[in-house]
């Protein structure tokens, strides 16, 4: 299916959703999702209704176990030792159904996900598996509606099919975002009408990500894998630094652009998604950083792992012990240091079972544990120098440094090897080369001048634009209310780039997606 006849499937949604009775919407969007699934591949089908299934099932069992029986007439109540007694053993079978539900279904996904790139780190024959559509987001997402029905912050649905739509929502499908079960099942369960405003709104974010993936993301593409993945020694330092910036825009623009997509073809059937993005690239630090990027997966792994391992005993005890030598900031910041760590690690090991994968979890972690560790130093000094650290100047500064921190850690993301990662960095440091920066070059690569002045321009309106959004401007609201002339002329002219401009080719489809085999 390409990315235009994806828009076509969710206006045709929209517009079937539109037509029908609001009681009966959710029955079409479960059966548009599941069709849209179907066509994209029958042998994905069943991995998604057994997660769906299986979690559904674990939540009722669960919260049956925790309907404790009403006392018989005549019968004294329990004492206050029985009453511990039998929250205990419900705790335990909901720990039982917990802890089988987890194990079938993240095993599934890891067994899916990593099989052949352990099998290769024993030299054995791949099997060649094919990951179902949107398996770690599904998967994820439903894991997260478990735990908080084990934690008693969410109702376990009654309704098979109601859930089965939660769980198989098809824009999400694509990419995300990792949408919680109280933010996203109440609008499932009865979608809203959506007038000409808000369907404007829809389209025009449609209209925007198309324009991030087709004409940004892919047009750097040939840039990124011509360099990144030449043979060793090939290219010097000045060639990798304008590599590693080009996957650094072109990361950026294809993930969020279809998050931009998938969020305007929900918002046409009235359904508004969690946030994915919100400007990374202005953050001020890494910890800012991982808090603009991926969204909802950085609060999946927050509330589901970093808390849960920051709360637990051990990490009571460590922190109870280092007080004592270290002092209680030191102490206060270890759980949650390591907890960084733990997390980064186990999100490397999301992107894949190799080395360079593992090096740049650790990367972040490291960066951040020590953060996390220099935070009341960090403190110490914006309260000591208040103007200083309230400069526009040290603002833009911070930021810099951030992007900095950043792409460094792109070398181990993109790079198929650590070993590549290492010597692309040396290159930076000890080979600049900077004859190769020429277009003859650029043009061998794939990016001949005309291209290179699009991509220099396109990325100048990105600037632009997320810029005007980090100021609290809604770039949406101010393109629909200017006079009619204007606004047609801005939307045209979005239009007539995508179509001129977008890359077509191998690139016009969703399976190209930086994210879409995750």
């Amino acid at each position: 299916m390409t990315l235009f006849a994806l828009c076509a499937y969710g206006a045709a949604c929209a517009a079937l959703c539109r037509l029908c009775p609001r009681r009966l919407r959710w029955i079409v969007l479960l059966l548009l999702s599941l069709g849209f699934y179907a066509v994209r591949g029958l042998r994905g089908l069943p991995f998604l209704l057994l997660t769906g299934l299986s979690t559904w099932l674990g939540a009722l069992l669960m919260e049956r176990a925790a309907s404790a029986p009403a006392g018989a007439p005549g019968v004294p109540p329990p004492s206050r030792e029985e009453k511990h007694r039998r929250r205990a053993q419900v705790k335990r079978r909901q720990r039982i159904v917990l802890a089988a539900v987890l194990t079938v279904n993240f095993g599934l996904l890891f067994a899916l996900k990593m099989a052949d790139e352990l099998l290769g780190w024993f030299g054995a024959q791949p099997l060649g598996w094919v990951l179902p559509l949107g398996i770690s987001f599904y998967t994820f997402q439903s894991m997260g509606y478990l735990i908080d029905v084990y934690g008693g912050k969410t109702r376990a649905e009654r309704n098979p099919a109601r859930f089965l739509l939660f769980v198989s929502f098809f824009p999400q499908l694509i990419q995300g975002p990792i949408s919680r079960y109280g933010q996203l099942a109440p609008q499932l369960a009865s979608p809203p009408d959506v007038d000409a405003q808000g369907a404007k709104r829809g389209a025009l974010l449609m209209l925007w990500g198309l324009f991030k993936k087709m004409v940004i993301a892919d047009r750097a593409l040939p840039l990124v894998s011509g360099v990144f993945d030449a043979p060793g020694g090939e290219f010097g330092g000045a060639m990798t630094v304008m590599a590693v910036l080009a996957y650094s825009l072109q990361q950026y623009t294809d993930f969020s652009g279809g998050i931009d997509l998938v969020t305007g073809i929900a918002e046409l059937c009235g359904v508004q998604l969690a946030p994915n993005f919100r400007r990374p690239y202005f953050a001020v630090s890494l910890g800012d950083f991982w808090r603009r990027w991926h969204i909802s997966l950085g609060t999946w792994m927050r509330d589901y792992v970093f808390y849960p391992f920051a709360l637990t005993r051990p990490m009571r005890a460590l922190s109870r012990t280092a007080k004592g030598r270290f002092g209680a900031e030191i102490a206060r910041a270890l759980p949650a240091a390591l907890g960084n760590i733990l997390v980064f690690l186990l999100v490397g090991l999301w992107h894949g079972a190799t080395a360079s994968f593992v090096l740049w979890g650790l990367y972040n972690g490291v960066i951040l544990a020590v953060s996390a560790l220099l935070e009341p130093a960090y403190r110490r000094f914006g309260e000591r120098h208040a103007a200083l650290a309230g400069s526009r100047g040290f603002h833009v500064l911070r930021v810099l440094r951030t992007f900095v921190i950043v792409n460094i850690g792109w070398f181990f993301d993109r790079c198929a090897s650590a070993s590549g990662a290492l010597r692309m960095m040396g290159a930076v440091l000890c080979s600049p080369q900077a004859g190769q920066l020429t277009g003859q070059t650029l043009a061998a690569l794939g990016l001949p001048a005309a291209d290179a002045w699009v991509l220099v321009l396109s990325a100048a309106l990105l600037f632009a634009v997320s810029l005007a959004q980090e100021r609290g401007r809604d770039v949406r609201g101010w393109v629909l209310s200017r006079p009619l002339p204007l606004r047609w002329a801005i939307i045209i002219g979005a239009v007539v780039a995508v179509l001129l401009l977008g890359v077509w080719g191998s690139g016009f489809d969703e399976a190209t997606f930086i994210y879409y085999q995750l």
